[in-house]
């Protein structure tokens, strides 16, 4: 109704089509793939609408019609807060964004942090076109839940499904063999593991190969994989690797693990970090624990972080490409939601060497 009491008219898709004199799938294209217009005719259409009073497309129409619903969800198994804190996670959301600012795509974020049931988020009832599913656990209940929905999946680093879904990632064993076989190359023999999670329920402390070889987390089996590969290569004994879980992926619980590790086993000469924010907390470590870097203690990372290469000292790392994972990620599952199928793509890796390593100094 009118001020006036008259009723209104409700101004739509074909009133705009009627009052430029072109088609209804004209006006949506000028809305939906502007790419199929000239500039002129787009301009012509969306000035008119705007005359008109015309809002766009109806989003709720579009979903009937097309059974899209024009956005992606990434689905993630920490607290929302680490998607804008966490380093590596940034630069694959930085991907990811890029590419579905391209596409004109929308994206959810669906966190699951530790200690929250699936049912109490909006896994279950969000309204997506498909999933990107980075990092999560192969025993995650989220994980059972979004393959129970049958939409169109593409796991980032893990769970890996060997094909039932795509898969975006590296080579984990063969990156940690690098930064394995460089430390031992250096003369290192006493030689010490940080990682950051196995299992969604665990306390920070030591763990043994067992503990690795059985944990739901597909990257530390891998990379431990990769170590032991190495290990043996140079003739070493892998059970004599230390091995310690930080229970997180940040410098503070790098800093914690690491000095508990190295008060315990201060013959550790090396120590091999799962990411390069772990690397950065146990560098700290050794530095109030009065260790000289890299001369008594050298340090691996993992990612190639920005502040890795500007840390003091500059780390020693397995560049993978963080940007390039969240492009290909989300291009990826864009084409899977158009035309089906699966892909493994496998990006490429290199070991940086940097000041955080030196040869060993201390006697076999």
């Amino acid at each position: 109704m009118g001020h006036d009491g008259a009723v209104v008219a409700r101004v739509t898709l074909q009133t705009v089509a009627d009052h430029v004199g072109v088609s209804r799938t004209t006006v949506s294209n000028a809305y939906n793939r502007p790419d199929q217009l000239g500039d002129d005719l787009r301009d012509r259409i969306l000035e008119a609408a705007t005359g008109l009073g015309y809002r766009g497309p109806d989003a709720a129409g579009r979903m009937l019609r097309t059974g899209r619903t024009g956005a992606i969800g990434l689905l993630f198994t920490e607290d929302l807060r680490f998607v804008f804190t966490d380093p590596d996670t940034t630069q694959f959301m930085r991907g990811v964004a890029e590419m579905s600012a391209l596409a004109g795509t929308g994206l959810t974020l669906l966190p699951v942090p530790l200690g929250v049931e699936v049912a109490d988020t909006a896994v279950p009832n969000m309204a997506v076109d498909g999933y990107l599913v980075f990092s999560v656990p192969s025993d995650h209940p989220a994980f059972d839940t979004v393959l129970r929905q049958g939409k169109p999946v593409v796991v980032v680093d893990e769970p890996d499904l060997e094909g039932a879904t795509s898969f975006v990632g590296i080579d984990d064993r063969a990156g940690a063999k690098m930064a394995a076989d460089h430390v031992l190359g250096l003369g290192h023999r006493k030689v010490g593991v940080l990682l950051g999670r196995l299992a969604l329920a665990e306390n920070p402390g030591r763990r043994s190969r067992a503990d690795v070889r059985g944990a739901a987390v597909r990257v530390a089996r891998d990379r431990m994989g990769g170590y032991e590969d190495a290990l043996l290569d140079h003739g070493l004994d892998p059970d004599d690797v230390i091995v310690w879980e930080a229970g997180g992926n940040d410098p503070d619980a790098g800093r914690d693990a690491a000095t508990k590790m190295l008060g315990h086993h201060p013959e550790l000469t090396a120590v091999l970090c799962f990411s390069d924010q772990l690397a950065i907390g146990a560098a700290q470590a050794g530095l109030r624990l009065g260790r000289r870097m890299p001369d008594e203690l050298s340090i691996v990372g993992f990612d190639d972080i920005p502040r890795a290469a500007t840390w003091d000292l500059p780390l020693t790392t397995v560049r993978q490409p963080l940007v390039d994972k969240g492009r290909v990620a989300a291009e990826l599952l864009m084409e899977q939601i158009e035309h089906g199928g699966t892909r493994r793509i496998e990006l490429p890796i290199e070991l940086v060497v940097r000041a955080s390593t030196a040869r060993c100094a201390a006697p076999d």
